[in-house]
């Protein structure tokens, strides 16, 4: 899937909403952007408080979900 986008003021572009969709990428979700082979890559990322103390399931928990975000097999919300 692509889409054309252009580039406005200060750099700024819109995503367009059926990627936003298909991605589950809503207002408020960072984006990592880098450089790829002549080519821009967004790549959504979650972030998690570092003052949070789970227990070792959940901590198992998060790591399993963030295996599982990296391998691809999520579906967005």
């Amino acid at each position: 899937m692509s889409s054309l986008v252009r580039v406005k003021e200060k750099a700024q572009v819109t995503l367009p909403g059926k990627i936003r969709r298909k991605l589950g990428i809503n207002c408020g979700d960072y984006l990592e952007v880098t450089i790829k082979n002549y080519g821009i890559v967004l790549t959504p990322k979650i972030f998690i408080d570092k003052e949070v103390t789970l227990s070792e399931e959940g901590k198992k928990k998060i790591e399993e979900a963030l295996k599982d975000i990296k391998e691809n097999r999520i579906e967005p919300a």
